[in-house]
């Protein structure tokens, strides 16, 4: 069971990621954060209302899903702009490092990770600057410039830090919530904090007819993939869906291989074996 939800939490990710590039093409990235979360949330309300124990919030628990729900945000914003520019196959590898972030900082927090562990970091890194420096090769086939080449890796590795930091205050708020009840909240605030952004951005809420399909199985399936996850955290705090769902870059990867056909060298898919090898590692 924990692991069918881990298989499910990392492809729903996967595809989601991928499809949001097509709507972020189509009506921008914010707007594609925007509606993806509106949809998301409409969808996980329903799963809620079957699954879930009614709501019972605190102030830690809210305060801690504030700071998730904003951090997750901003993280996924980056990401998307990521996707939006391209290549999917360089952003969707350094974004799914996130959990080095998180085991850095509880390092800094305190804990003491295994020799294993920091063994797996340094392959992390290792795949990481593989992956980066390969950037360069997908400049005539996707007719990129060196800066916008820049500008994806840095979003892809600002959106892994946020993204960690984000699923750092989410475990926090998961000590005093219900897991299931804590999604909604952070899923809450960062659609507060999107719209918020938008209006004092000054930024054109819109969506087109194309788009619209697009978000709606985006919408679908990156809220399946929380909702597995987290699913799965309330049978086994310590859970192997976890690892299993790291592998969402990896499924993204994939299909911007398969559909847009993306050219992978070899220093670039020895730096994404690397990389999910040892996030693998780390999540164990």
């Amino acid at each position: 069971m924990i692991v069918l939800l881990g298989i499910l939490s990392a492809f729903s990710f996967g595809v989601g990621d991928f499809l949001a590039r097509f709507s972020s093409q189509e009506v921008g990235f914010k707007n594609s954060l925007f509606w993806m979360l509106i949809v998301g949330a409409i969808f996980y309300i329903i799963l809620f209302s079957f699954f879930g124990n009614g709501l019972n919030p605190n102030s830690i628990g809210l305060s801690n899903s504030f700071l998730s729900g904003i951090l997750i945000m901003f993280g996924l914003l980056c990401l998307y702009r990521g996707l939006q520019m391209g290549p999917v196959s360089i952003v969707a590898p350094i974004t799914a490092i996130n959990p080095l972030f998180v085991f850095l900082i509880r390092f800094a927090l305190g804990s003491e990770p295994t020799f294993f562990q920091w063994v797996a970091t340094l392959i992390i890194i290792a795949g990481a600057i593989l992956v980066s420096l390969s950037a360069d090769s997908h400049q005539q086939s996707l007719g990129l410039n060196k800066k916008q080449i820049k500008e994806s890796v840095v979003v892809s590795f600002m959106a892994s830090a946020m993204l960690a930091l984000g699923l750092i205050f989410s475990q926090e708020a998961s000590n005093t919530l219900d897991p299931l009840e804590t999604v909604i909240y952070i899923r809450f605030f960062s659609l507060l904090g999107i719209a918020s952004l938008l209006l004092i951005s000054k930024s054109k809420i819109f969506i087109t007819k194309k788009a619209i399909p697009i978000l709606f199985f985006q919408g679908i399936l990156e809220t399946t993939g929380y909702f597995c996850l987290v699913f799965a955290y309330t049978f086994d705090k310590v859970s192997i869906a976890v690892v299993i769902s790291s592998g969402f870059g990896l499924v993204t990867v994939i299909l911007a291989r398969l559909i847009l056909k993306e050219k992978i060298s070899k220093i670039q898919g020895s730096g994404i074996l690397l990389t999910f090898l040892g996030v693998i590692g780390l999540t164990i």
